[in-house]
This record gives C-alpha cells, structure tokens and sequence, in this order.
C-alpha cells in the first residue's frame, strides 16, 4: 500500500502501490485508512446495490464489480450464474487479495454461488510483475463453463481459454437494441464471437442472420447458443470468414449491420495505423448496410477516444458514398460504470446510424 501526500506535506489518500508498473499508485480515495475486509466489503456493498436497480429482469450474467468504475482498481469481478469470474491487475491489490476474497464471499451469502475463478491470463499482470499464465480456484468446483440468462436468453461464458472472463457483458444494453431493430430486416452480424448479438435480432423477429466470425470454435459456441434457446437454424447461417475479406467479396444489402471488432490498437503509438483499420472497416461494413437501414458500429480500443472514433466513422462514410444520420452514441452496459475521475474506463464507445441512401 502507498500512502500518497502533495508539496506541502498534506495527505492525498491511500492506494495500490505497483512497483513494476508505469501507474506506480491506483488511489482508493481520501478517507480511505486501510484496504483491509470492511474496506473491500462497503465498496462491494455499494456495487451490488447498483446492481440491482440497473439489470434487466431475468439476467444472472452481469458484471459484479469493475474496477476503478466501483472504486476498487485493478478488480473486475463478472457472475455468471453460480460462477464468479475475477481478474486482479494490480500488484497492491494481489498482496491483500485474501481479505478481498473473503469479503466477496461473505457479500453473497445466499445466491448460491458455488465456485470463484481468478483469471491470470491477462496481459497488464505482466506489466505488473504478476503470474501471467493459467488460472486459480478461489474456491469452490468451476465447470469448464458455466451457465447464465442474460435478458431472458440462455448463454454459456467460457471458462477455460475464453476471452476476457468468458463473456462479453458489456454489449448487454446494445444486444437489446439490436433486438429492437432487426424485426422483418436481415441482419449482418460481423465479429460474431459467440453468436449473442445474433440470438438477439432472432428473437427480434429477424427474416435471416448472418454471422461472420473468423474463430471456428467460437462459431461452434454460437451453435450451442442457438441450440439452448430452441431457435430454427434455419434462420441463421454461421460463416467462418476474416470480416475484412468476406466483405469485400459481399454484394447483398442489410437492413442491419452489427460491427463490434476486437481491439485493432492497444497502445497510444499504434493509433494511426489502427484508425486506418477502423475507416477501411466502417466503409466497407457502410457499403452493406441498404437505404434505410441501420448500423451499430463499436471501437473497445481504449486509446481510441470518442472524438477519434466519430471522425474515423466521418471519414468512413465520405469513403463509402453515403449519407449517415448518426442517432444514438452508445456505450457500456450501466453495470459497468465509469468513475468521473478516471476517463480511461470508457473504453466501449460506438454509434448507431441509419444510412439514408447515397452522397448527394
């Protein structure tokens, strides 16, 4: 723990000392004495609390507690079902992850949680001098997935070489807006992982969907989904494609395009280049989407702020030809809160547009 003081010698607060890190200090604020149980217990306190007035009935996959979001950096903490997924990313916060745990479990008495999963497999624990490979059992039996609704839908996180915790929990709120939007339009779903953003627009009354996806085991994974929520294959045709490369080949039109990447940066010197990616992509996923129809189009690249990321989709759309009404601005689900101190937690950021035919 670092106690940290400014010139004249006045106490700032208390945080998580990281010696190996570029981020030496991640502050727990003023009145803050010690990070001990009641400490990591008043502030999951506070996030459940949340929680429960912001999540959709029949969600049991959500995420818990985030980080900095709740007051607690380099914490994020998902539930799926009776599985809690951790990821500890700061080298502090490893030091007194006993008491953190054991304030988590005693937070959780009743919900029938039944096993605790810490995911070591993330690249900043490297940075933060901590174990970087395989992941540990708090406690309890993990499965190798676990099990969770989310909105009244059936997934499964992958918990043994998933990505992140296993799910994507973020995309929750714009899932639903996708649902919202695809009655009787084809859907074009690029980057599909699991097929989430897919099942939704099926139950939205979707004529067809189209998922492209360039993981043959992900793709498999959305077959599972679509299996535990009894919807007609039919509907919906899986394909195994790098989305740069399917559509440049693609002809047809959509009523709806979803565009939700991986990072194309992780780092503030490789911007340019990943903004060109972002342009050539938002173009190309434009030319698909049919007059009158919409996109959701997302960046989770942190070092791609809002301004960036709606100048890239300016360019992307003076590139395509078309004329773009920009109607929504979209972000993380609200169970993954931004603390007004610490900007860099609005990594999620997108927009939705209709295209209303071509330049004039």
């Amino acid at each position: 723990m670092a106690r940290v003081f400014d010139a004249g010698g006045r106490p700032l607060g208390l945080g998580f000392h990281s010696p190996h890190s570029q981020i030496r200090v991640r502050m727990l604020g003023a009145g803050v004495a010690d990070a001990d149980r009641a400490f990591f217990a008043a502030r999951l306190a506070e996030a459940l609390a949340l929680r429960r007035s912001v999540l959709p009935p029949e969600t049991t996959g959500y995420r818990l507690l985030n980080a900095e979001g709740d007051g607690v950096p380099g914490w994020t903490v998902d539930r799926f079902g009776g599985v809690l997924v951790s990821q500890v990313t700061a080298a502090g916060l490893e030091a007194v992850r006993a008491e953190a745990y054991a304030a988590l479990a005693e937070a959780l008495p009743d919900c029938g949680i039944y096993a605790i999963v810490q995911s070591n497999d993330v690249p900043v624990r490297r940075a933060e001098g901590l174990s970087f490979a395989g992941d540990e059992v708090i406690a309890g039996e993990p499965p190798t997935e676990a099990q969770f609704a989310e909105s009244g839908l059936i997934f499964t996180a992958e918990l043994a070489g998933g990505q992140k915790t296993g799910f994507y929990c973020d995309q929750r709120e714009n899932r639903r807006r996708a649902e919202r939007l695809a009655g009787g339009r084809t859907v074009l779903d690029l980057f599909a992982h699991a097929g989430a953003f897919g099942l939704y627009a099926l139950r939205g009354g979707a004529e067809r969907v189209i998922c492209v996806e360039s993981s043959a085991r992900l793709l498999e994974r959305g077959r599972h989904h679509l299996e535990l929520n009894d919807f007609p294959p039919e509907r919906i045709d899986w394909v195994k494609a790098n989305v740069f490369e399917d559509l440049r080949e693609r002809t047809e039109s959509y009523g709806l395009v979803i565009c939700d990447p991986p990072p194309l940066v992780r780092k503030r010197p490789d911007v340019d280049a990943a903004a060109r990616a972002y342009k050539d992509l938002n173009r190309l996923a434009l030319q698909r989407v049919a007059p009158g129809g919409f996109l959701l189009t997302f960046s989770c690249s942190a070092a791609v702020d809002t301004k960036l990321f709606r100048q890239i989709f300016f360019a992307a759309a003076t590139e395509a030809g078309v004329r773009v009404a920009l109607l929504e601005p979209l972000a993380a689900a609200p169970d993954h809160p931004v603390a007004i101190t610490h900007p860099q937690g609005e990594y999620l950021k997108g927009w939705l547009a209709m295209v209303r035919g071509a330049a004039l």
